[in-house]
């Protein structure tokens, strides 16, 4: 849509002929059925069709975007093929998604350790590869956690606390608990 043009102009105290008038008006009907369409109903104006917006626009108020992918973005290099979209599932009550007032990453579901990986209280999120999280499930009373590299995927056991013993030429008490 570009912008309205009108073959005639008219000033105060001019007199106003009527053909001059409905071309004029007839440029504006033409241009307001260009692609994209406007229309209005109440106090609602409707945009139908690709509205490209050139320059910075302010919306003071809520805006409201309907369809399950209504925003898209292209990035700084225009042409090539490669977008960034939002997309949203359809509510099925009212949400909200804050941003912190901070810089940073978002993290995607894929970058994250998801909650479900936690079963029980005690659980522990261990390393079992690399950039691989697992579970370790929590272990027997009276036990502690120990490396075991013989155990693949792991590394780590719950073993029985050994007794506690003395060690006089270091003067080094091991496996020993203090309550």
């Amino acid at each position: 849509m570009g912008a309205i043009v009108t073959p005639n102009t008219f000033s105060a105290g001019a007199k106003i002929v009527a053909t001059q008038m409905n071309a004029n008006f007839s440029n504006i009907v033409n241009w307001a059925a260009q692609t994209p369409t406007l229309s209005v109903s109440g106090s609602q104006t409707t945009i139908a069709g690709t509205l490209l917006q050139v320059e910075t626009s302010t919306f003071q108020a809520k805006a409201t975007f309907q369809g399950a992918s209504p925003l898209e973005f292209t990035g700084a290099t225009t042409g090539n093929g490669h977008t960034t979209t939002f997309a949203i599932t359809d509510p099925s009550s009212d949400k909200t998604i804050t941003f912190p007032d901070t810089t940073g990453t978002v993290a995607l579901d894929t970058t994250i350790i998801p909650k479900s990986i936690i079963d029980a209280v005690g659980d522990l999120i261990i390393g079992t590869a690399a950039d691989t999280a697992g579970r370790l499930a929590v272990g027997t009373n009276g036990h502690v956690l120990t490396a075991d590299s013989s155990i693949s995927g792991v590394g780590l056991k719950w073993a029985a606390a050994g007794d506690p013993t003395w060690n006089d030429a270091n003067n080094v008490l091991t496996n020993s608990v203090f309550n």
